[in-house]
Order: C-alpha cells, then sequence, then structure tokens
C-alpha cells in the first residue's frame, strides 16, 4: 500500500514538473511570435513568469534570450551587463542550435558594444555570422552585417564598412526585410557624405525613398522618411544648392517624430537661414532646438543664437548665449569624461576578476596534478609490491612444493621398507621391531613437517585463485596438491564450506571446485575460461549441481552456495 502510495506521489510530481515545463515553453512561443511586432506585449509575458531563477538548462537559456531581446526592443537601459546574455552563449555556443546561438553571440556583441569594448564585440558579430552563414536566417545575418558597420565607421574606416553596409544590404533582400534595406542605404549615403561623394549620397537617398513610396501609408516606412531628407538636404547645402537644401530640411523638421532628430536637423536648417541672412526664421530654428534633451544638441543651439545675436550687434545677449554653449559644453565633457573614468573602472574590475578567476584555477589545476601524481604513485608502488608479492610467493611454493614432494617419496619409501620388515616379522623379531619403530618414527617426522607446511596453504591458495582469475591457470592443468591446496584455502577462510559439503553430499572434486569458485564470487563467464569449457557445458554442470543439492527449481544455485 505504500509502495502505491508513493509512486502516485511521483507520478503526481513528475506530471506537475511537466506541466510547468510545458507551460513556459508555451510562454516562449507567444513571446516570439510578438517579439517582431509587440515587443511591449513579449517583456510583459516575460515578465509573468513566477521564479526565473529556478529555470534551468534549455528554458534558462531560452528565457535569458528572449529577454535581452525584449528589454532591447523595448529600448530599456538594461543591457550594460552581459551577465543575462551570457548564460543564452554559453548554453548554445556548442549546441546543434546554430540560429539560438547566432543571435546570442549577436546581442552579448551588443552589449559589448555598449560597454565600449568593440574588439570583443566585433569577435562576437564574427562568431554569430560563422553560427549563421549556413542558415537561412538572412535577416539576423543583415543585421550583423550592419553593426559590424557600425563599429567600422565609428573607427573610420569607412572602405570596410561600405562593405559591411552591402552585404547587409544583401541579406535583408533575400529576407525580403525592405525596411532594413532602406536603413542600410541611409548608412552608406552618410559614409559617401563623410567623403563627399554627393553623387553616391542622392542615389542611395534616392532608392531609399522610392522604395518608401512604394510603401506608402505605412508608418515604419514613413518615420524614417525624415531622416533621408535630412541627409539629402545637408548635402546639397554643402553643394552650393540651400534653395532645396531649405525645401528639404524643413519638410525633415515638420515630419520627424523623434525629437532628438528633429532638433538637430533644425539647427542645420537655422544655420542655413543664418547664412542667408534670414535672421527671424534662424532664431525659430535654433529656438526650437533649445527643447533639447541632449546637452550637446542644447550647447549647439546656444551656440548658434550666439553666433545670430552677435550678427546683430546684441553683446550682452550674445555673451550670455556663449557662455550656456561653455557652460553646457563643459559639464557634457565632464560627463564624458566620469563615463570614461566609469568604463575604465568597469574594464579593470573586469581584468582584476578574470585575473582572481585564472588564479583559482590555476591553484585547481596545480592540486588536480598534484593529486593525480599522488595516486599514480600509490598505484605504481601497489603494482611493484604485487609483483615482489608474487614472485616471493611463487618462489616460496615451489620450494615448499619441492619439500613435499621429497617427503612423499622418502614416506613412500618407508612404508615400503615397513612393508618388508613386516613380511619377515619371524625372523629376528627383535631387530625387525627396532627397525619397523624407527621407521614409522621417521615417517611420523615427515607428515609432521609436511603438514606444517601445508598450513601455510593460504599464501598458496591466495596464488592459485589469483592465477585462476587472471585467467593463467586452468583447473585442468592443476595437480590434485594444488586443488586440495585451493578447496583446504576455501574451506578455511569460509567457515569449513568444503567439509560441511563432503559431509552432506555426494560430490565428486569438480563438483566441489565448482562449489568452491562460486562461493569466492566466479560469474559463468569466467568459469568457462577456468573450466575450458563452452557456456553450455557450465550450464549443464549448475543444473546437475542443482539435482545432486536437491534444489527446487526456483532456488538460484548461487543463492545456495551464498547461504550455505
Amino acid at each position: 500500500m505504500k509502495k502505491l502510495l508513493y509512486l502516485g506521489l511521483l507520478s503526481v510530481c513528475v506530471l506537475l514538473g511537466s506541466c510547468v515545463e510545458k507551460n513556459v515553453s508555451n510562454v516562449f512561443d507567444k513571446v516570439e511570435r510578438y517579439m517582431d511586432v509587440y515587443p511591449d506585449s513579449a517583456l510583459l509575458l516575460l515578465e509573468q513568469i513566477p521564479h526565473p531563477e529556478k529555470l534551468r538548462g534549455k528554458q534558462r537559456a531560452d528565457y535569458a534570450l528572449l529577454l535581452t531581446q525584449a528589454r532591447d526592443k523595448n529600448y530599456l537601459d538594461s543591457l550594460q551587463s552581459d551577465s543575462l546574455i551570457k548564460i543564452a552563449v554559453d548554453y548554445y555556443k556548442n549546441g546543434e542550435d546554430k540560429v539560438k546561438a547566432g543571435k546570442a553571440l549577436f546581442y552579448y556583441g551588443k552589449v559589448m558594444h555598449l560597454q565600449d569594448n568593440d574588439t570583443l564585440a566585433i569577435q562576437a558579430y564574427l562568431s554569430a555570422l560563422a553560427k549563421l552563414e549556413k542558415t537561412e536566417e538572412y535577416k539576423l545575418q543583415g543585421f550583423v552585417h550592419e553593426y559590424i558597420g557600425v563599429l567600422n565607421t565609428d573607427r573610420k574606416l569607412y572602405k570596410d564598412a561600405l562593405d559591411n553596409y552591402q552585404s547587409s544590404a544583401y541579406c535583408f533582400q533575400k529576407a525580403v526585410d525592405t525596411l532594413g534595406v532602406i536603413y542600410v542605404y541611409r548608412d552608406i549615403a552618410r559614409i559617401y557624405y563623410v567623403e563627399q561623394k554627393y553623387d553616391s549620397v542622392y542615389n542611395y537617398i534616392n532608392r531609399a525613398l522610392s522604395l518608401c513610396e512604394k510603401k506608402k501609408g505605412c508608418i515604419s516606412f514613413e518615420r524614417v522618411i525624415p531622416s533621408l531628407l535630412q541627409v539629402k538636404g545637408i548635402a546639397k547645402r554643402n553643394e552650393g544648392g540651400l534653395g532645396d537644401a531649405i525645401a528639404l530640411l524643413k519638410t525633415a523638421v515638420e515630419t520627424e517624430q523623434d525629437r532628438h532628430s528633429m532638433h538637430h536637423c533644425s539647427m542645420s536648417l537655422g544655420n542655413i537661414y543664418l547664412n542667408l541672412n534670414k535672421l527671424d526664421e534662424a532664431g525659430r530654428c535654433f529656438a526650437l532646438a533649445l527643447n533639447s534633451e541632449n546637452p550637446r544638441t542644447l550647447a549647439g543651439a546656444y551656440h548658434y543664437l550666439y553666433l545670430l545675436e552677435k550678427k546683430q550687434k546684441k553683446y550682452a545677449m550674445a555673451l550670455y548665449f556663449k557662455e550656456k554653449s561653455d557652460s553646457l559644453l563643459v559639464i557634457e565633457r565632464d560627463a564624458k569624461q566620469t563615463s570614461q573614468i566609469l568604463t575604465l573602472q568597469r574594464k579593470y574590475e573586469r581584468g582584476k576578476l578574470l585575473l582572481e578567476k585564472q588564479q583559482v584555477e590555476r591553484e585547481k589545476q596545480i592540486q588536480l596534478y598534484f593529486w593525480i601524481a599522488v595516486v599514480l604513485f600509490i598505484i605504481l608502488l601497489c603494482i611493484v609490491l604485487y609483483f615482489l608479492l608474487r614472485k616471493r610467493y611463487e618462489g616460496l611454493f615451489r620450494k615448499n612444493m619441492q619439500i613435499i614432494e621429497e617427503n612423499e617419496c622418502m614416506i613412500k619409501r618407508y612404508v615400503y621398507e615397513l612393508d618388508v620388515l613386516k613380511q619377515r616379522a619371524g625372523e629376528m623379531a627383535e631387530t625387525n621391531r627396532e627397525k619397523i619403530a624407527k621407521l614409522n618414527q621417521k615417517i611420523l617426522l615427515l607428515e609432521s613437517e609436511n603438514k606444517k607446511i601445508s598450513e601455510n596453504v593460504c599464501v598458496n591458495g591466495v596464488y592459485l585463485l589469483e592465477q585462476l582469475k587472471k585467467e593463467k591457470l586452468l583447473v585442468k592443468n592443476m595437480t590434485n596438491q594444488e586443488k586440495e591446496q585451493l578447496l583446504e584455502y576455501i574451506d578455511l577462510i569460509y567457515g569449513n564450506f568444503i567439509s560441511r559439503l563432503k559431509k552432506d553430499f555426494k560430490l565428486t572434486s569438480g563438483n566441489l571446485m565448482l562449489l568452491a569458485l562460486l562461493k569466492v564470487g566466479f560469474t559463468s563467464s569466467e568459469l568457462m575460461f577456468t573450466f575450458d569449457c563452452e557456456m553450455n557445458s557450465i550450464f549443464t554442470k549448475k543444473r546437475r549441481l542443482r539435482g545432486i543439492l536437491s534444489l527446487d527449481t526456483n532456488d538460484k544455485l548461487e543463492e545456495f552456495v551464498a547461504l550455505y
């Protein structure tokens, strides 16, 4: 009854565990479906999972990857730590799921980029591409190429960046991701702008705008148009086409939904008005930029207002705006320095932790090598001692056997002489009696010596048993004396096991040997080699023994031997 109860409870626990695992897997499936379209819903679902710290294995890795992805898509400043995404990277790096391995490495690269560790970021991106190259995840491949291009752009490696962006555009085209292609075209145009290749700038911006036109009415595509117009407008300004530049930048300011981009674009438009001496229009543009929360943009807006007031000979206001601009630049510089210090501090702490970890690992390795050496030494010592003892036992065994054989020969000789003397008992009776007495005494002495030697049969018994166990000796090759020594040894250590069998049953020497070897734990396979026969013969011998021992059909011979 208790067993049934335990089994029932165990079954319930297993079912509950499987249900929990299934529920979590279902949540993950929903999160993946929502991730691109409704990232806020995906994040909410993940945050509602109870006790995520108890997740293990694949579920733990999936949770870490999805949560990192959801936080990134919701623009949360939570990618500063690599501890979460590292769980997914470590789990999938050697697995069969190349897509999740590539995705985990991609987000790890993003985290490293945010930590200003561009070297590790590029390494992670390249590793991600290696995982994804034989998959059909073209969209993800496009993002990886794009982010490598961003890093190369930051390092002013423009030729490499262009190659990265072209690869990215190709992947997005294969994935039929038009929006991804548009953003990459914008990135390419910005590089050509830096290189002052304005024809190429217009080419890629116009291609991007043409793609947007095909998706007219779609919010995602309309949002990117102002940034495209801004790049084109600034390029027109640099070429002297101020009328076109004003029209493009004005449209960009009016349609831009991102406030930071709008304020930056407004300053570019105001600068053109300032150069054209349209001071009122310039003032309105700079005043709009003052609504920015970005210190650098604010500093730029105050700087342009300083130039505006200076141009109008309003020196008091000009000085005021100049001081505001300078103070904001100082604040930004200090903030940047603080950020750099914090970044260096984090790098130092990570490096310190890494060194400490390496030191611990080295110490563990040294300890491991030490104990391996100790174990190997002990094993070697045991082997040496074994062979020394074995050599000693073999020598002692041969010596004892020789003495016993010599004594047996002498006993046989004395017994023969006794028989002769007994036959001649009538002749010289007195003399014969003395001789008989002396011979009996000699025989007793020899038998006593043999008994003493035989008492040391344990040594010989151990040796013989070892030889049989190692398949270096066969039963059929043993002498009668060796068989007796082995049986005597087993009889001694197992409480007269052989003697009791001889008393209770009529057994042959072969049967006694089989029972003796079963007693010391020989398996059927070992018995097959020891008796030099087929497995069927062993089974036949055991069956016959069961009959001799009067065992029931349900009784096992091995159990009888163990309990006897």
